[in-house]
């Protein structure tokens, strides 16, 4: 990748894969703000819309690692693109989840033994957020021969690839719903995860050139489809309840809004062009491009920290703020959330012993 696309990806990191993915764990889910009945009010709504505008934080990550990774012959070989996707996201990924195992998940009564964290850990139930982890490790071991295909095949082999994605992963989910069925295809196909378009979807906006006119056409169908995803989440969750799957605690019908899904594909690639189309204006500051790159490389670590803030530290933080209003709190909770995940990565990556933990 050629210098001149780094800082928008730097600002991908600092807004997207940070920043949104604390606010969508800190004050999407009703039940975690205290309200207990879920119905139309304001501020059910009210986290209905945060959840789809910010659900952008993961996919987007998913896009920037394609648009970084799958070029990686370019650079170095697969032996070393292993080892260095090990030592900056496997092993942290172990580490924090034992870490957890023993400070969140063991504060229940489940037993501490390595069987019941290997059962854990494989099952993802430690921390739920970490979630991420296990897709993001599965397109590494998938990289080395989709990387072929990026190589080797024509624009229009790449957009068929991207194509039969969005057909399996977003298609046919969405026809099992409403038939109450489940097609034999949604697993007749090898080598597709449910997040697979993401990745090469980002490696085709961020290595071609994009026509304006293709530019408007996304940008369209990304703004009608963030209102339909809005529309839709609000009409099937009170209105209609015929669904039957993918619904968020308290009933909340999270299929049109899920990230593996056509709407919210749309919505992705509409915001990952935007941030491209800023590249050269990031590109004509030297004082902020400097502060966007310290700020892109606390990401990784706030987004395995801020489980963990959020577990034990936002319910006292939030002891001092009982007289403030709700909407209030809820503007504050994530800047807390992000803030102190960001200045406790910031500390540990200063640390000699202890910086491997925050690669």
């Amino acid at each position: 990748m050629t210098k001149s696309k780094k800082y928008y990806f730097m600002c991908l990191n600092a807004i997207a894969s940070s920043f949104a993915v604390v606010v969508a764990h800190t004050i999407t889910n009703p039940a975690q703000l205290g309200i207990t009945k879920i119905g139309p009010t304001f501020y059910v709504i009210l986290c209905i819309v945060l959840g789809i505008v910010f659900s952008f934080g993961v996919p987007i990550f998913f896009m920037q690692s394609g648009a970084n990774i799958l070029n990686y012959r370019e650079r170095y070989d697969t032996k070393t693109f292993f080892i260095k996707r090990i030592h900056k996201v496997v092993i942290p990924f172990i580490i924090w989840s034992i870490f957890g195992f023993f400070f969140i998940y063991g504060k229940s009564d489940f037993s501490l033994t390595l069987k019941s964290f290997i059962t854990t850990f494989l099952s993802g139930s430690i921390v739920g957020p970490y979630w991420f982890f296990y897709n993001i490790i599965g397109f590494y071991l998938c990289v080395p021969f989709i990387s072929l295909i990026i190589k080797y095949a024509s624009r229009n082999i790449i957009k068929y690839t991207i194509l039969v994605l969005l057909v399996v992963n977003t298609g046919i989910p969405i026809i099992n719903i409403l038939t109450k069925s489940q097609s034999l295809f949604s697993t007749s196909f090898p080598f597709i995860g449910p997040y697979a378009q993401y990745f090469i979807a980002g490696w085709y906006f961020a290595h071609n050139d994009i026509s304006r006119r293709t530019h408007k056409q996304i940008y369209i169908l990304g703004i009608i489809m963030l209102f339909f995803e809005i529309i839709a989440t609000i009409y099937f969750s009170f209105y209609v309840k015929q669904l039957p799957g993918l619904n968020y605690p308290g009933g909340i019908v999270k299929t049109f809004f899920d990230i593996a899904m056509l709407p919210s594909f749309c919505v992705m690639c509409a915001l990952f062009l935007i941030f491209k189309q800023t590249e050269p204006k990031l590109q004509k500051s030297d004082s902020f491009r400097k502060y966007l790159a310290q700020g892109a490389g606390l990401t990784f670590g706030i987004y395995l920290l801020h489980p963990f803030i959020i577990t034990w530290l936002l319910v006292p933080f939030n002891n001092y703020l009982t007289t403030l209003p709700l909407l209030i709190k809820m503007v504050i909770d994530p800047i807390f959330v992000y803030l102190l995940s960001g200045v406790i990565t910031f500390l540990i990556r200063k640390m000699k012993y202890l910086r491997w933990l925050m690669p």
